[in-house]
């Protein structure tokens, strides 16, 4: 994973295949917790297309470079999250987040723009 300010990396099992490139679409299985460990999110599986600000950029970030069947456990510093703001009754402001984050499928070319067209 590349070093970028904001996230810490934690755990992460490799996966394989190509690493996710930006403006591909994936599927992912997320887990999030606050800091003090009170689950926000438990095994959500969506669709992300890396780079379309559909997700915080904490998890996007983490995302890049992965493999299929990868598994990355990362810290979220609140920049790359809900800032100073959070979200009302279920994050509090500043809040760091902790991820886990499992790379399920990396859609081919024709797949990805499927879903960018889905308009």
């Amino acid at each position: 994973m590349n070093n970028k300010p904001g996230i810490k990396l934690i755990a992460e099992s490799e996966g394989t295949g190509p690493p996710v490139q930006k403006g591909q679409q994936v599927t992912v299985r997320l887990n999030g917790w606050l800091n003090r460990g009170d689950h926000i999110q438990k095994d959500v599986v969506c669709d992300i297309c890396v780079g379309g600000r559909s997700v915080i950029p904490g998890i996007e970030y983490s995302i890049m470079g992965m493999r299929r069947g990868g598994i990355r456990k990362v810290k979220i510093s609140p920049h790359l999250a809900y800032r100073e703001t959070g979200i009302k009754g279920c994050i509090p402001p500043n809040a760091v987040l902790t991820y886990q984050i499992e790379l399920i499928k990396i859609h081919s070319d024709s797949e990805s723009a499927r879903f960018l067209n889905a308009d």
